[in-house]
């Protein structure tokens, strides 16, 4: 089963019909600027984010700012009332990347065999009961659900692979039910998650809303702890950048995110982040029937679907509130839609572990089964999730060097070191590999390479399916949206083959960024292509 072409009149129905989705450019939003009044946000703090190393983390010391995230990017948490100055230091410094509220999220909830699963028909829906998930070991690939704590006193986790980190104390029924979705164990109590008895990891959060801090931290922590897939259960109608950042330093470490596509639909659908993301696995949720659910956003980030009305899980006894204080309740939202997929992501990662995180998200949208109208929409993406399919399912070739979506990516900007040079400049050395592009999750792949003084490289780019261009920048180049420091570009607007020849006329090596763009014209959503550098 493959991807279905999209016709270019339909993609332009697509992105008409759904909010917009494109990559989030750095922002600068400092306390009292007129922006910051419209984001959600906590009121004592702000993100200020800075180019990684010792430089920027000696200026954030003496203002007081800690490093959220992983090390390797720039990140700092500040308080707010220390924000301009932190952000004015490094901007004097020339290390300022970017400034933003530390926005707030919510919990996408709109709302063998155990005893209760004749009640949870919802695992059949995606994984069929006589499929045996593989045996859990602790080589195992890792879940980590970023969540409020889970309560693992709870019976249903008996002889689970789940594990907390974080206990924060006061917990509520949102982080046990999405780890019970997930992989509550055959243990003759309650329900049997998608793989059952799996190793999940609760990186857990006192209950209430989610700091965009709090998010970046979790997904740091699932980075430490090795998960193959991080699944995102929240979300907010904010983009936050320092979230971004986290999400494509995870996508560099082989992990497969994913998060849920909001529960908004009838109240404006707005788009959900960090559902909307690029890279990010986004998850709707349907009916029993297959049908989109009322309450479920759509729009043109959409990947997948799987059950999220009635997902009988287990709760904390103390907010089980449906009359039957069994510590079970039936529940409606995204929320649970988007562990099952996150689960099928991991078994997957267990069953065919010669594949990389991007090509087990390609696998789970290739094998999805139809719903609704033939091909892709915006409410349901590709489809129902479908284990027995992504075992099967031929995989694509692997998508090199990501997150490579724009230049701030591979120079070293935003992480704590530039990519390699993919090509170096030397006659007995050419280069070529295979990529892809998609329109929503990945529209821009970019390389950096090195040429020497005096020397001609000639870059080809031949496209094997959709439509791409090709452009080149100059090192001082920031953003493959603009034509500032662009130095050549492609003139057949999608073609199947361009060719670009780079002259650097100075006597010193130079570094030059290569990029292969999605074409907005073409007639489906990705495109393949290989790429190949030689000196001339």
């Amino acid at each position: 089963m493959r991807r279905i072409p999209v016709p270019a009149a339909l993609v332009l129905a697509l992105v008409m019909a759904s909010p917009a989705v494109a990559a989030p450019r750095a922002p600068m939003v400092l306390p009292g600027d007129a922006a910051a009044a419209s984001v959600r946000a906590d009121a004592a703090t702000w993100l200020i984010g800075a180019k990684p190393g010792r430089a920027s983390q000696a200026i954030a010391r003496r203002h007081a700012a800690r490093k959220t995230g992983s090390a390797a990017t720039g990140a700092h948490l500040v308080a707010k009332s220390r924000a301009r100055a932190l952000a004015a230091a490094l901007d004097a410094a020339g290390l300022l990347v970017y400034a933003e509220p530390n926005r707030l999220a919510e919990r996408r909830q709109a709302v063998g065999a155990d005893p209760l699963s004749p009640f949870a028909r919802w695992r059949e829906v995606v994984a069929n009961p006589g499929i045996a998930p593989p045996p859990v070991t602790p080589a195992s690939p890792v879940l980590a659900l970023i969540d409020t704590q889970a309560d693992l006193a709870h019976p249903e986790f008996a002889g689970s692979g789940t594990v907390a980190l974080n206990p924060a104390g006061a917990y509520d029924a949102h982080g046990t039910a999405t780890a019970a979705v997930a992989g509550a164990p055959v243990n003759g109590v309650g329900i049997v998650g998608i793989w059952p008895g799996m190793r999940t990891v609760n990186v857990g959060f006192a209950a209430g809303d989610i700091t965009c801090d709090d998010s970046a931290q979790g997904i740091a922590q699932a980075i430490e702890v090795n998960a193959a897939v991080i699944n995102m259960s929240y979300g907010s109608a904010e983009v936050c950048y320092t979230e971004y950042v986290q999400i494509q330093y995870a996508i560099g470490k082989d992990i497969i995110p994913v998060a849920s596509a909001g529960n908004e639909f009838a109240q404006g659908n707005p788009l959900d982040f960090p559902a909307s993301l690029p890279h990010v696995v986004t998850v709707a949720a349907v009916n029993p029937d297959g049908s989109p659910t009322y309450f479920s956003n759509a729009n043109a980030a959409m990947d997948l679907a799987a059950p999220g009305a009635g997902i009988v899980t287990a709760v904390p006894a103390a907010f089980d509130g449906d009359g039957t204080p069994d510590g079970y309740t039936s529940l409606d939202g995204t929320s649970f839609s988007a562990p099952m997929v996150a689960a099928v992501a991991t078994w997957v990662k267990a069953a065919r572990s010669n594949l990389s995180g991007g090509q087990v998200a390609d696998v789970l949208r290739d094998s999805a089964t139809d719903l609704g109208e033939p091909g892709y929409d915006p409410s349901t993406g590709y489809g129902l999730v479908s284990v027995a399919n992504a075992l099967t399912v031929e995989a694509r070739p692997n998508d090199p060097l990501e997150p490579n979506d724009d230049i701030d990516w591979v120079n070293g900007r935003l992480f704590t070191s530039p990519d390699r040079a993919v090509f170096n400049g030397s006659r007995r050395r050419p280069v070529g590999f295979d990529a892809a592009l998609d329109m929503a999750e990945d529209p821009d792949d970019v390389y950096r390479i090195v040429l020497p003084g005096g020397a001609r490289a000639r870059v080809t780019l031949q496209v094997d399916y959709g439509a791409a261009d090709l452009l080149v920048f100059g090192a001082k180049a920031r953003r493959v949206d603009s034509a500032r420091y662009r130095v050549a570009r492609s003139r057949r607007s999608g073609r199947r083959t361009e060719r670009l020849t780079i002259r650097n006329s100075t006597a010193r090596k130079r570094t030059y960024y290569v990029a292969a763009r999605s074409d907005p014209r073409a007639r489906r959503l990705d495109a393949g292509y290989t790429l190949s550098l030689r000196r001339l």
